[in-house]
């Protein structure tokens, strides 16, 4: 009955006609999950400088997440600042926040947003007693004397009831869940002419809130990084969303007679064809001028090939940095999933890891050890998609599962050789402080901080190798 209902929503697409009838047009175009590619900008930049010369009404909004994927935003002298200055040179008229806007912490997110050109709207989060300011729940824009309301809203985990970020950087921060508050602000649909939910909830997300609320005109999306190249129409509501990284831009248009909305239409623009703008590749050059990034510290003479050989990098570096018997990294962490060979720069280290992660150490015996092997893995329902999450120095281990695909147990090899088989033995550990108080664990949330992050802690690695070539596998799963 379900599949039935949502092919019948999903078949829903269809191009609207009689584009021609309405006598005022606006255009709004939509970014979403940039994640800091700054150096999609100057295509993107021209992109808009057409739509403007052709369309006089035009909007500029950006669904979420900004930060987090380029080293010369992450790494800011003003962590995230580039991005918010390239999105000013441009016009944004509005933004909502995505979860790796959280990436730099509440403080760095605060001066961001305050010193903004265009505001940042989100209708589910209370910031009262923390650093943040209290962001406005929606925003209404006037153009061509229409009244368009965007309404903010984030997406937040269903046991943790935040966003997918690091819990370190909004412990202060309340959530709620996105429909409740987007029920709350039902009535602004009598408060403008164009309703827009501007969100940061994933395409599942957008879609049921286009069911349960048909009040929206429209809901311009991002998180899930969804690629909808034509017009979607979900109960009626124009659903949208240009997949990731700046390689698109949605351009939606809204057809008036008079204040009426009689027609919308939306598709996504492939950016790649653009010319590059000039005053806008020499900003991106300005703020990618930072030589100590390309300096080289280390070597990898046959490159790391796949994501693990990355990871061991990453684990060995944190077990030598805090004197560890084990180092646990998780795979969602590791950003750069493979080095070429030749020359490894810090700009490579940062890559690797753009979050500014710490070490925390922990004792724990074997068999929590295998509690945080076993729980990570079980968390995904489904079978198909259980895959190793957490890579390891120093060391191996193999995950045993049953028929039905359930991890039952874990065999930990040491790093001589030796087969650990007493249950009670204890270790020291280290986690990144992501895992340590994302993960399900004996000492979840606790441990030592050691105050080393990880990025230093690899440079320094590799710094003493030299060369670095961690070529083989660690972690495995099997039959049991």
């Amino acid at each position: 009955m379900v599949f039935v209902l949502l092919l019948a929503i999903f078949s829903a697409c269809q191009s609207d006609k009689n584009m021609t009838a309405a006598t005022t047009r606006v255009v709004i175009i939509s970014t979403n999950d940039i994640h800091a590619q700054i150096d999609h900008f100057p295509k993107f930049a021209t992109f808009l400088k057409q739509i403007r010369a052709e369309n006089p009404h035009v909007l500029l909004v950006d669904g979420g997440d900004r930060f987090s994927g380029n080293v010369y935003v992450d790494n800011a002298k003003e962590k995230g600042k580039p991005m918010f200055d390239l999105m000013g040179k441009l016009g944004y008229d509005v933004a909502t926040l995505g979860n790796h806007e959280f990436d730099y912490g509440e403080a760095a997110l605060n001066k961001r947003i305050s010193a903004s050109s265009f505001p940042v709207i989100c209708a589910n989060m209370q910031t009262k007693g923390t650093s943040l300011q209290q962001p406005d729940p929606y925003r209404i824009i006037e153009k061509a004397g229409i009244r368009f309301c965007f309404l903010g809203l984030i997406g937040t985990n269903a046991v943790t009831h935040i966003p997918a970020t690091n819990p370190d950087n909004v412990k202060d921060i309340t959530f709620r869940y996105y429909k409740t508050a987007a029920f709350e602000n039902r009535k602004l649909k009598n408060q403008c002419d164009v309703f827009i939910g501007l969100t940061h909830i994933g395409f599942v997300g957008d879609s049921l809130l286009a069911i349960a609320m048909p009040e929206l005109d429209v809901i311009i999306g991002g998180h899930s990084h969804t690629l909808i190249e034509g017009p979607l129409r979900i109960n009626n509501v124009l659903v949208s969303q240009t997949g990731s990284n700046l390689k698109y831009a949605g351009v939606t248009y809204l057809d008036f007679k008079g204040k009426k909305l009689v027609n919308k239409t939306y598709k996504a623009v492939k950016l790649d064809t653009f010319a590059e703008d000039a005053e806008i590749k020499a900003m991106v050059r300005e703020i990618c001028n930072r030589p100590e990034f390309k300096e080289k510290i280390g070597t990898t003479s046959k490159g790391l090939k796949y994501k693990e050989n990355v990871a061991n990098m990453v684990t060995d570096a944190m077990s030598e940095a805090a004197d560890c018997d084990f180092a646990f990294y998780n795979s969602g962490g590791v950003r750069y999933n493979s080095v070429p060979a030749g020359d490894i720069t810090r700009e490579t280290i940062y890559r690797i890891e753009p979050f500014n992660n710490y070490i925390v150490k922990h004792r724990l015996t074997l068999n929590e050890m295998k509690r945080l092997i076993l729980n990570r893995f079980n968390g995904l329902k489904n079978q198909e998609n259980r895959r190793i999450d957490l890579f390891v120095s120093k060391g191996r281990y193999t995950i045993l599962k049953n028929e039905e695909g359930e991890g039952v147990d874990v065999v930990f090899v040491d790093k001589n050789g030796n087969k650990l088989k007493d249950p009670e033995q204890e270790f020291t550990v280290g986690l990144s402080n992501y895992v340590n108080s994302t993960y399900d664990f004996i000492g979840k949330g606790k441990g030592e901080n050691t105050h080393i992050p990880i990025v230093e802690a690899m440079e320094k690695f590799v710094q003493t190798q030299g060369d670095v070539n961690n070529q083989e596998r660690r972690t495995f799963i099997n039959k049991k």
